[in-house]
């Protein structure tokens, strides 16, 4: 697999098989009853061994509030030993059957049984390895980002985020790019693949109507818009995912 900047975040769980992945500039080597993470918006590449290729359960998701995911907020390490593996591939299993399931309750079950494995993941990180960074919870830019994800079916300019945060446009750019590493204008095109990613996967709504969610005058754009970030069509991207979803 070559380098990818998803918007979500990707755990899985090694069955069996060797490779390397490469998480930014750091590389890991998950084996056999180890859990790996692979945060969203970082550079990623994936080789397996030919002669032993990976056998494993992934699932991808995103986690976070104000804007910043969770793994954002943490430094922790991406390939850790699970300290209950049979527990972990259960839930890895729980999450498949509840997708299947597609109801409005297993949804919500998969969800549960994600958390539960994010938990799983922590829980099993060795002592001290896990620390926090600076939180944005109830600052003016969470402020903005809050404003922003609230309003993802209308034209959000930087301008009406720099005001609701109460800042001059340029100083608010400067401050949003310093405190998430990313511009403003990047972070609201992230918010809206990120919502359509979770549409296209977690339910079989309809493309038009993903489109007029995010504020798009027609699907056309949209799909344009998706296929530009992504490198894949919407519909393409939910038949692979449906296709690879599972063990």
């Amino acid at each position: 697999m070559g380098d990818l900047i998803p918007t979500f975040s990707h755990m899985g769980f090694i069955l069996k098989g060797t490779g390397t992945m490469m998480v930014n500039h750091q590389e890991i080597h998950p084996s056999k009853g180890q859990l790996y993470l692979l945060p969203a918006k970082t550079k990623q590449t994936m080789f397996t061994d030919a002669q032993n290729p990976y056998e494993l359960y992934y699932c991808h998701f995103n986690i976070g509030s104000c804007g910043t995911e969770l793994f954002d907020s943490l430094n922790l390490p991406l390939c850790i030993d699970v300290k209950y593996p049979e527990k972990a591939i259960s839930l890895c299993e729980n999450i498949i059957q509840a997708l299947e399931a597609q109801t409005l309750t297993s949804f919500i079950q998969s969800k549960q049984y994600m958390l539960n494995l994010i938990s799983c993941y922590l829980e099993s990180c060795p002592e001290d390895s896990v620390s926090f960074q600076e939180s944005l919870q109830d600052s003016p830019i969470a402020q903005a980002i809050a404003y922003a994800e609230e309003h993802l079916d209308q034209s959000i300019s930087v301008k009406k985020m720099a005001e609701v945060a109460g800042y001059h446009p340029s100083h608010f750019a400067k401050l949003f790019q310093e405190k998430l590493n990313i511009s403003p204008v990047q972070f609201l095109i992230h918010k809206k693949v990120d919502y359509a990613v979770e549409q296209l996967t977690a339910t079989t709504r309809p493309i038009s109507e993903i489109a007029e969610a995010l504020g798009f005058s027609s699907q056309f754009y949209f799909c344009n818009f998706f296929k530009k970030q992504t490198g894949m069509a919407p519909t393409a991207y939910r038949q692979i995912y449906f296709r690879n979803g599972s063990k």
